[in-house]
């Protein structure tokens, strides 16, 4: 983590449609009993991709001025190759969709010979004291500092880009999870 907070100040502005990158390598700290990277870590390289793709679209400072916490409120992770000791491996994220109250990212985790590791879904939220914040409203603070991406004013007008259907199912699922919760 000291180590991302160091390097974001060199690192530039991303426009809403990029990806952010970062080279890892699987240490042995990062193993589970079957000797390959455990699920855990691939969970805490998602939160650390998260922090970067933030302070590089320039929403940091407004979630700083405003007291705004950004949360994940819910993940879909599928293994699809195990990563070995002292593998390298890169990992990337981008912001694919929002809606009313969350913003939806894609993570992935690729090998060496570029084959995808694991894909992750995660789905994003923003608290303030008085409750949740929405993503239109952090765009428009970010656009009002002049802080967020080239592009912010037209995330802020256009809204966001078309929802894929795998995301929607995805959502439909958790809001079918929310109501079983709810009423059990």
């Amino acid at each position: 983590m000291l180590i991302l907070l160091l390097k974001l100040r060199r690192l530039g502005k991303l426009s809403s449609k990029d990806t952010v990158e970062f080279n890892s390598r699987v240490w042995p700290t990062d193993l589970d009993l079957n000797g390959h990277m455990t699920n855990t870590r691939y969970v805490s390289l998602f939160d650390l991709s998260i922090i970067q793709l933030f302070s590089q679209m320039g929403f940091m400072g407004s979630l700083t001025q405003m007291k705004w916490k950004p949360m994940i409120n819910a993940r879909n992770i599928s293994f699809l190759k195990e990563l070995s000791p002292f593998e390298s491996f890169k990992v990337s994220s981008k912001i694919i969709c929002w809606d009313r109250s969350f913003v939806y990212i894609e993570h992935r985790i690729r090998n060496k010979q570029s084959k995808t590791s694991a894909v992750c879904y995660s789905r994003g939220l923003f608290l303030a004291k008085k409750g949740l914040i929405s993503f239109k409203d952090v765009l428009a603070h970010a656009n009002e500092l002049q802080q967020g991406p080239t592009d912010i004013a037209a995330m802020t007008q256009n809204g966001s880009p078309e929802m894929p259907e795998h995301i929607k199912h995805w959502k439909e699922t958790l809001n079918h999870q929310k109501k079983q919760t709810k009423s059990s």
